[in-house]
């Protein structure tokens, strides 16, 4: 049987229990996938369906992981992490089931929010499963390579359910069912991640007494406010792409290719993490801001098909070395017991942002008295802008950090150098004090 280094000294993992996880990772990203395909027909598929119902139909997922994201991440922190997996993997694949059944377009909608709310749930305990079964170099890896594996699997699902809907509407649904494959490893899964149960009895005993969590004292709250933040915006930019890409070119087959290569962006930067990361070393955040920037340049001034592409790609590479490498950062900067609610907390952020995205650069380009969907080139300029501002934020920052400690080095060295003048001081009086008695 192979198995995959954990980095916890010699110690491996069986290749099933890694498969799994990935497994896992994947389902947190599936929902809307199967929907996709079928949007342009939907109003032959179920005559009669409102804009706003198809509104719902591609963001619902999304609105409701946002709030089961943080309840997953809350009951990870108290309850059997194994158990809850297997019982949302359950309810999940019976949902996908149910996708085959669908009726109208009120139950597919309905059924689109439980399987949100069934990958919002998953998400935060996929990304703590990654912290417990890997440490060091190759948990920095794992997060690059779960990243993007599931970008090549979206790509390979989005190529197969395109086909799938030529024929018959319901047969993309079939990417829904993938949840009822952690269900067989389950047992033998909960040997390999850490229970909340084992960590507050490990605590208890060190302590020899009932050890109360307080959430902020449990992570890094300044470092987790700011990457939120920073991954946030990062992912609403990004998500800019894939929305006014098909506006602003009206060919769906280049708007599809040009789609993909923002999956293809992020998929290779997963798997070259560790060897990019020890290029940037401390300025991961700089350098991959500023690629972001130089990707949406050419995306604005340029029109040609190859050079948008080409900027594409820069962004979306740079991004997906973002992502993992700060959910690594995370996984560092919180206790366990606190894991999957700090990782829940990271993970909305890209439910968040690409619910919000388009709401707030239409509502930019409605201050300039201008419009995405008639002049698709204004949200490409927009995202440029806000780019540009926030790499400026983020180099004033570090500049900022760089000045601040080098002068608390200059103050300890300065505080150093009094404490040994005073010791000097003392000991010359002393052998001063010494040599006059052997005088007498």
């Amino acid at each position: 049987m192979f198995h995959i280094k954990s980095g916890y000294g010699n110690n491996t993992l069986p290749l099933w229990a890694v498969f799994n996880l990935y497994v896992i990772f994947i389902c947190t990203s599936l929902p809307g996938l199967a929907i996709s395909p079928i949007m342009g027909d939907l109003t032959k598929i179920f005559p009669g369906t409102s804009a706003l119902e198809s509104q719902f139909l591609s963001i619902g997922p999304n609105l409701a992981a946002i709030p089961f994201v943080f309840l997953g991440g809350w009951i990870g922190t108290r309850f059997n992490n194994n158990k809850l997996t297997f019982w949302t993997c359950l309810f999940y694949g019976i949902c996908g089931v149910l996708f085959f059944f669908v009726p109208n377009m009120i139950t597919l909608i309905i059924l689109s929010f439980l399987i949100g709310i069934a990958a919002g749930i998953l998400s935060p305990l996929a990304s703590a499963f990654i912290a417990d079964m890997f440490q060091g170099k190759q948990r920095t890896a794992q997060y690059g390579y779960t990243s993007a594996t599931l970008n090549l699997v979206l790509m390979g699902c989005v190529i197969a359910t395109g086909y799938l809907a030529k024929i018959n509407w319901r047969l993309p649904f079939v990417v829904y069912l993938l949840p009822i494959v952690p269900l067989f490893f389950a047992k033998g899964f909960g040997k390999y991640i850490k229970e909340p149960s084992q960590l507050r009895k490990a605590d208890t005993a060190a302590a020899g007494k009932p050890v109360h969590y307080k959430f902020s004292e449990q992570v890094n709250m300044p470092m987790l406010i700011r990457y939120c933040a920073y991954y946030f915006f990062i992912t609403l930019v990004i998500a800019a792409i894939s929305l006014y890409i098909p506006f602003r070119y009206s060919n769906s087959a280049t708007a599809g290719d040009l789609t993909s290569v923002l999956f293809f962006g992020i998929m290779i930067s997963g798997y070259t993490l560790n060897y990019v990361l020890k290029i940037m070393k401390n300025k991961v955040a700089i350098i991959c801001i500023l690629f972001i920037v130089a990707g949406f340049a050419l995306m604005t001034f340029w029109s040609e098909v190859f050079i948008v592409g080409l900027g594409i790609l820069i962004a979306t590479y740079f991004y997906g070395v973002a992502q993992p490498y700060y959910y690594n950062k995370l996984s560092v900067a919180s206790s366990r017991i606190a894991l999957t609610l700090t990782l829940a907390w990271f993970a909305s952020m890209d439910s968040i942002g690409n619910v919000v995205a388009p709401f707030i650069i239409d509502g930019i380009a409605k201050v300039f008295h201008t419009s995405t969907q008639t002049h698709p080139i204004v949200a490409f300029r927009i995202c440029l802008w806000m780019t540009v501002i926030a790499a400026a934020l983020v180099i004033v920052r570090k500049i900022y950090v760089e000045i601040r400690n080098k002068n608390r080095e200059d103050k300890e060295k300065d505080s150093d150098k009094a404490a040994q003048t005073v010791k000097d001081v003392v000991d010359d009086k002393a052998k001063a004090a010494s040599e006059s008695t052997n005088t007498k």
